[in-house]
């Protein structure tokens, strides 16, 4: 019973800090952020007390069998952290063992990927220290026909354009007690993982669905067309949203043929397509336009003209929805070369704390500006059934 409460505290804090960050206002982010890290550390405490000898439960609560390189490190982690010159010891399991071990951080992502459905639609690659992208262009081009022995007039190639992107720092703080640091490697595993992972998860969201590309990535909601002004202020533009009152054929199709076609003017192939909203607009705008009574009494949800899938994220502004292709969505991920944990002995020293601060780089962006579309549905009607007679249209 007290796993589950603290379960659920974990979950109502990462909702706290997401509404935090929304509104912009920088000291409730920070206490939100605050309540997540405490929350956890009860969640991880109460599971060592209760399952600290039951390997089986541990494996369903997320608790890993590491590997002797990961076992290593947080052993060395926690003595570096009991150490009479923490800072020191810190900076030398940093500098000769290389930091934390990749399969943490791959570990991480793949949660993150089965666990929020709108991550696991988007192509995460690791670029290493790559500062240019090359990105299909999307632009088509044929072959020539002639003699047989004619000069070969067409050179046929992929076509790609060359994207400068710049790896951006991803930063969070974990405030770890110092009674975590005796509870073993597996639990301080989790713990740190699970930060990370939170962390992530709200930072990611918001970057891929409304980032400015100042200081972030370039989100699904941003204006990037050839030739669009980018401020070094603000970035680039929100997209102007198209009204919507109805998800009917002939409306949503040629919504989704905005989709189609490239800002070169080459056809994509697809057959599906993504729709993001918050979970307020899900159950008060699109799941009644989208729900009908069946023939068999039952309710069918989701129903589009065009096979569309529905994932809610609460990163997304009120009234709106984004309907995009995730998978023309890349997000480049690189290593730091100054290790992935930092160390500071000063911040809650009081508070017979340790402050580990968590760094990764990458960045993101769509191919073009043409692989999302913006849909204000704030009057979107409910689903209702059209009857043709033979003179008119009536509508039920």
């Amino acid at each position: 019973m007290l796993g589950n409460i603290a379960d659920t505290k974990q979950r109502e804090a990462v909702a706290a800090l997401q509404s935090a960050l929304q509104s912009g206002n920088e000291e409730e982010g920070k206490k939100a952020w605050g309540q997540v890290i405490d929350a956890i550390t009860e969640k991880v405490k109460t599971d060592f007390e209760m399952y600290s000898t039951d390997t089986n439960v541990l494996a369903q609560r997320g608790y890993r069998q590491l590997t002797s390189e990961e076992t290593e490190f947080y052993q060395n982690l926690a003595k570096a952290g009991k150490a009479s010159d923490p800072k020191q010891a810190f900076t030398d399991l940093i500098t000769t063992d290389g930091g934390m071990p990749e399969t943490i951080i791959e570990d991480v992502y793949r949660n993150l990927l089965e666990e929020h459905p709108l991550l696991e639609k988007i192509t995460f690659q690791n670029v290493k220290y790559l500062t240019k992208w090359l990105l299909n262009d999307h632009t088509r081009q044929k072959a020539a026909w002639g003699q047989i022995n004619g000069e070969i007039t067409q050179e046929i190639e992929s076509a790609f354009k060359g994207v400068e992107i710049t790896l951006l720092k991803l930063t969070a703080y974990a405030v770890i007690p110092k009674d975590m640091l005796d509870l073993g490697p597996s639990f301080l595993d989790n713990y740190i993982r699970t930060i990370l992972k939170e962390a992530l998860y709200v930072a990611l969201e918001k970057a891929i669905v409304s980032g400015s590309g100042k200081d972030e990535p370039v989100g699904l909601n941003r204006d990037i067309h050839e030739g669009v002004s980018f401020s070094t202020s603000t970035g680039y533009p929100e997209k102007t949203a198209i009204q919507v009152t109805n998800f009917l054929p002939a409306n949503y199709g040629p919504l989704v043929a905005k989709l189609a076609v490239t800002e070169k003017g080459r056809m994509r192939s697809f057959d599906e397509v993504l729709m993001i909203c918050n979970q307020v607009d899900y159950l008060n705008k699109i799941m009644p336009a989208t729900t009908a009574l069946t023939t068999g009494g039952t309710y069918a949800r989701d129903l589009f003209p065009f096979p569309t899938e529905v994932v809610r994220s609460n990163e997304v502004k009120t009234g709106q929805a984004i309907l995009c292709l995730p998978e023309e969505y890349f997000f480049g991920l690189g290593e730091s070369k100054d290790g992935k944990i930092e160390y500071s002995d000063e911040f809650k020293f009081l508070q017979d704390t340790r402050t580990y601060k968590i760094k990764l780089h990458g960045n993101g962006r769509p191919y073009d500006n043409t692989v999302a579309i913006v849909l204000d549905i704030s009057k979107l009607d409910p689903a209702y059934v059209t009857v043709k007679t033979e003179d008119t249209v009536v509508t039920a």
